[in-house]
C-alpha cells in the first residue's frame, strides 16, 4: 500500500504522530493554533488521508450533541518513509544497513533504547509471517 501525502498531509500526520493518539478534528484544531486549517479543510485532508490508509477512525469524541469520530494512525512516520524509499526503488537490504550504520553511531546511553525498539520492530515482523 504504497502512498505519498502531500505536504500539509504529512503536516497533519507529523502532528498526529507527536500526539501519539487518537484525536478527533475539532481537538486537533484546538490544539494546532498555529496552522491556519479550516474545519473543512482539515475535514477534506483527514478523508482523504482516510482514503490512502494513512488513518482509520477509531471511536467517537462527544460534546453536548455533538458526536465527532476519532483518528488514529495506521502506520508510524518510520513504516511512512520506508514505503516512500521502497517505492522510489530503494533496496529493503540497502535501507536495512544503512539504518545499522546509522545506529551504531548515536550515543550509548541511547543505544539500549533503540535495541529494544528493534527487537520490537523484528517480533512485530515475525508475527506478521
Amino acid at each position: 500500500m504504497a502512498f505519498a501525502l502531500t505536504k500539509r498531509e504529512e503536516e497533519l500526520m507529523e502532528f498526529l504522530w507527536e500526539q501519539g493518539e487518537p484525536l478527533a478534528a475539532n481537538e486537533i484544531l484546538v490544539q494546532c493554533k498555529d496552522r491556519s486549517w479550516s474545519d473543512r479543510y482539515l475535514q477534506a485532508m483527514l478523508r482523504s488521508l482516510e482514503k490512502k490508509g494513512a488513518v482509520e477512525a477509531c471511536g467517537t469524541l462527544r460534546q453536548g450533541n455533538h458526536y465527532s469520530r476519532k483518528f488514529r494512525c495506521r502506520l508510524s512516520r518510520e513504516e511512512y518513509f520506508l514505503q516512500l524509499a521502497q517505492a522510489s526503488g530503494v533496496d529493503a537490504k540497502l535501507f536495512a544497513k544503512a539504518a545499522v550504520a546509522l545506529a551504531a553511531g548515536i550515543s550509548p546511553k541511547d543505544k539500549s533504547e533503540v535495541i529494544r525498539e528493534l527487537e520490537q520492530l523484528l517480533e512485530d515482523y515475525k508475527k506478521k509471517g
